[in-house]
């Protein structure tokens, strides 16, 4: 319904774009507000999983650098270093995979995304006007505060407030409903630029839907081979396979010229989501025979 709501309402929703970093900052801190903190454990697992994330971007933007024009690799880049989803947990959990851990990798891949994708993203557009540091250290100050800031608020208030921050985690669904209206606003901003750039782009548009479609899948596939071997297969295909997109719609829009760039993102929202239902339908259905 967010996304149909997004396409159908564009023209009075794009104009709430700015107002996404806010929603990011309390989607992250009302889904961060249940975790028990002592429970979570780093594993080698996580730490691969952060190292194949961090290595597969560079690798495949490096082959898009080469292979397409500008608009088409900076929108593959954007959906290829955004972190992981916050909903993935959720997700890991309804699949009967580990959660815990799914957790763990939640917090730590937006942690490193906070630093590694400013100096991507600034080496993918360089400004003439100003220097590489400078711009990594500009896209730091716009993307730390909403993916780091939320983790060390709740942190302060379960040292200093306690009662307050118990109170908070009752809450935690709220995440779900700012998420919803973040996807709305992101898929209305989209919509926007397709209406009013697409027909000069119409190529570039086919390529960034039909990529993000096949980096979707290979994604997913990809995490499901490698956690079979080590039982995790539900929590590496969703570390590797499902994007915080609303994210990385925000991340495109607000570094790239072009406002096409956030189709990659749009398209493989929709992909991810067709995929995750699916997958908890079959999973459902799998149960109920069983009980």
């Amino acid at each position: 319904m967010a996304i149909i709501l997004g396409i159908l309402l564009y023209k009075k929703l794009h104009i709430f774009i700015n107002a996404v970093p806010f929603l990011i900052f309390f989607i992250l801190f009302f889904a961060y507000s249940s975790l028990h903190f002592r429970r979570l454990r780093f594993t080698k697992i996580n730490a691969l999983l952060l190292i194949i994330h961090l290595i597969s971007s560079v690798l495949i933007y490096a082959v898009c650098y080469f292979a397409f024009n500008s608009v088409v690799s900076q929108g593959i880049l954007v959906g290829l270093i955004c972190p992981v989803a916050s909903a993935s947990s959720a997700v890991v959990g309804a699949l009967g995979g580990d959660k815990e851990k799914s957790i763990v990798h939640t917090l730590c891949d937006n942690v490193m995304v906070a630093f590694a994708a400013p100096i991507m993203l600034s080496f993918s557009e360089l400004d003439k006007n100003i220097s590489f540091i400078q711009s990594v250290l500009i896209l730091m100050a716009k993307v730390i505060p909403i993916t780091v800031l939320p983790l060390g608020l709740l942190i302060i208030m379960r040292r200093f407030f306690p009662r307050t921050a118990y109170k908070l985690s009752r809450f935690d669904w709220v995440s779900i409903l700012l998420w919803s209206i973040a996807l709305m606003i992101n898929f209305s901003k989209t919509t926007f630029a397709v209406f009013n750039l697409g027909k000069d782009y119409s190529a570039d548009i086919i390529i960034m839907i039909a990529a993000s479609l096949l980096l979707c899948i290979l994604f997913f596939v990809a995490g499901k081979k490698l956690g079979k071997p080590l039982n995790q297969s539900i929590l590496c295909g969703q570390a590797l396979g499902q994007k915080n997109t609303g994210l990385g719609i925000w991340m495109a829009y607000t570094y790239f010229s072009n406002p096409l760039t956030t189709i990659f993102c749009a398209a493989y929202s929709l992909w991810q989501n067709m995929f995750n239902s699916l997958q908890m339908y079959l999973h459902d259905k799998k149960e109920s025979k069983t009980t």
